[in-house]
């Protein structure tokens, strides 16, 4: 029964982790979050990830280079939801400081990002950027003249950077022919 309610407590958790990023991680990315905790494994993971995919809870993609990505559905975020009211106080506030550490390790390894900078009245800067770790590979800020044009710009840039990022380096090294209008 014990080790029953320990495997019910570690899928929660990476259904937690999955919900609290607001892009698909792939199981190595789970495993980093999780290696504070004593009794999850990398294998420990792997089923998890496996038993929720099966419930519907998570589902999985693919990107560019072809990794397994996993993300939560909206049936596993109301189911978790509705077990995050049986976890005791002091446990989800242990998982969450454990988790929040270690999204900031996760997040310097490569993070994509944006700030939105109040101008004047309804006018906004929004500042975009790519980091690798320290190295800033990419920043681009923007004016945008209110509140939807900002939020256009934040969403299509976390859904869309590392195309943006990639279309702007084979624009920018692009050899420039002197006959060439712009």
């Amino acid at each position: 029964m014990a080790k029953d309610l320990e495997l019910f407590d570690n899928k929660i958790i990476v259904l937690y982790i999955l919900d609290k990023n607001a892009k698909a991680l792939t199981i190595e990315q789970i495993a980093k979050f999780c290696e504070d905790f004593d009794d999850i494994t990398y294998f420990d993971i792997c089923s998890y990830i496996q038993e929720l995919k099966s419930n519907g809870y998570i589902t999985e993609s693919y990107n560019e280079n072809h990794d397994t990505l996993f993300s939560i559905t909206p049936s596993g975020l109301s189911t978790l939801h509705e077990l995050l009211e049986l976890i005791p106080g002091v446990n989800l506030h242990n998982i969450k400081k454990i988790i929040n550490k270690n999204i900031v390790k996760i997040k310097t390894d490569y993070s994509i990002d944006n700030v939105v900078i109040p101008v004047k009245n309804d006018e906004f800067k929004v500042s975009c950027y790519i980091k690798d770790g320290n190295d800033e590979l990419v920043n681009i800020t923007m004016y945008a003249a209110n509140k939807d044009q900002a939020r256009n710009i934040t969403k299509n840039w976390n859904s869309s950077a590392e195309q943006i990022y990639e279309k702007l380096l084979e624009m920018m090294t692009k050899e420039i022919n002197e006959d060439e209008d712009y």
